[in-house]
C-alpha cells in the first residue's frame, strides 16, 4: 500500500489554495448560469477546496470540466469522462487522463434541490497527488422547519471521498513499450460511506458521523491492484460545528472514540451549507488525515463530499424514523 503526499497547487495555477467564491455550476437545463453573476452563495475555506478552482457541472447532459487541479490542462478545457456505473451510490463518477504519461483524476459529483457538490482527486505520480472539494447553492438561504415542539433537523444520505492510497487499476490508459522505471500515474483509490448530520437550529450547532465507511483500492503492496480490494475504515464524528445565518457552516473531525480514537484529537475540517426549498439539502465537503488506526507514517489524506437529504415526516429510513421520535 503506497500513499502519495499531498499539495497546493503550484503558484502558477492562480487562486489554488485559496477560498474562492461561487465556483461550482450546475445545470439542469440548456442554459448554464454564469459562474461569476449567479446568486450561488459563499465561499468554500481553503482547506476544503484545497487544490480545485472549480467545478462546471451540467446533470442534464452528464459532463463535468475541473479548473484549478494541477496538471489538468488548465487553461484548456479538460473534460471528464462520465463512467456509467457509479463508483459510490448516490453520485456521478467521472474520470480523466490526457494520455498514459500524465495523471489520472477520478471525480464524484451529485446536485439536487438547488445545491452542488464535488470532489476530484488524481492519482499519485512523482511523490504527489492533488484534489479537493468544491460545493455552491443556488438562491438565498431558507432555514429548516423543525419538527413540531423540536428544535433540531438531521440530514442523512452517501459520503464519498477519494484517497491518496493506490486505487484498483480499472480506468487507466494501456502503456506500449516502456521502461519499467518509468513513473506512469496510479489511480487514486476511493471511500464510501454513510453520513448524518444533526443541525441545532437553536443554537446553531452542527454534528454528525460518517460511518459504515470502506476504503476501495490496493490492500497491501503484494495485492493485485487490478482486483478491487476492501477495507473497513474507522467512523468520524463531526463536532465543534457552527451553522451561520446564511446557512452556512464548518468545524472538527475527529475519529470515533467508539473505534478507537482520542476525544479531543483533531483529524480533520468540515464544512458547508444547507440550500433548497425550506433548507431541504445539505452539501459540503471534508479535509481528513491519518484516519487509519494503528498505522504509523503512512500520512493518509482523503478529501470526501456529501450532498444530504433533511429527514422529513413520512421518510422511511431508519436515520429519519428514529430523528423524527419525539
Amino acid at each position: 500500500m503506497k500513499t502519495f503526499t499531498g499539495v497546493c497547487a503550484l503558484a502558477l495555477v492562480v487562486g489554488a489554495c485559496s477560498s474562492s467564491t461561487n465556483p461550482f455550476t450546475a445545470t439542469t437545463g440548456t442554459t448554464t448560469p454564469d459562474p461569476g453573476t449567479g446568486t450561488t452563495s459563499s465561499a468554500v475555506p481553503a482547506v476544503i477546496a484545497n487544490d480545485v478552482d472549480g467545478i462546471s457541472y451540467d446533470a442534464a447532459a452528464q459532463t463535468l470540466t475541473v479548473t484549478g487541479l494541477t496538471q489538468d490542462g488548465t487553461p484548456l478545457v479538460n473534460e471528464y469522462r462520465h463512467v456509467a456505473t457509479s463508483f459510490v451510490a448516490g453520485y456521478e463518477t467521472f474520470t480523466a487522463q490526457n494520455d498514459p504519461l500524465g495523471r489520472h483524476a477520478t471525480a464524484f459529483v451529485a446536485s439536487r434541490e438547488g445545491v452542488q457538490a464535488g470532489m476530484v482527486i488524481t492519482g499519485g505520480q512523482f511523490n504527489k497527488f492533488f484534489g479537493g472539494t468544491q460545493y455552491s447553492r443556488d438562491g438565498a438561504y431558507e432555514a429548516p422547519v423543525a419538527p413540531e415542539d423540536r428544535f433540531d433537523v438531521t440530514y442523512h444520505g452517501n459520503y464519498a471521498a477519494g484517497v491518496n492510497i493506490q486505487g484498483p487499476v480499472t480506468d487507466l490508459m494501456p502503456t506500449v513499450g516502456l521502461d519499467d522505471s518509468i513513473e506512469t500515474s496510479t489511480q487514486a483509490g476511493y471511500i464510501r460511506g454513510l453520513m448524518f448530520v444533526n443541525v441545532d437550529l437553536n443554537d446553531l450547532s452542527v454534528e454528525g458521523q460518517i460511518y459504515n465507511r470502506t476504503r476501495v483500492g490496493q490492500l497491501t503492496p503484494d495485492t493485485d491492484p487490478t482486483v478491487l480490494g476492501f477495507q473497513d475504515l474507522p467512523s468520524l464524528v463531526l463536532v465543534e460545528g457552527v451553522l451561520t445565518d446564511d446557512g452556512t457552516f464548518s468545524g472538527n473531525i475527529e475519529r470515533d472514540a467508539e473505534d478507537g480514537g482520542t476525544p479531543g484529537l483533531k483529524v480533520g475540517d468540515f464544512a458547508g451549507l444547507i440550500g433548497g426549498p425550506e433548507g431541504v439539502t445539505m452539501a459540503g465537503g471534508t479535509n481528513v488525515t491519518d484516519f487509519l488506526p494503528n498505522v504509523a507514517d503512512t500520512n493518509e489524506i482523503e478529501y470526501g463530499v456529501f450532498v444530504l437529504d433533511l429527514c422529513q415526516a413520512g421518510d422511511t429510513d431508519t436515520i429519519c424514523v428514529n430523528a423524527q421520535k419525539p
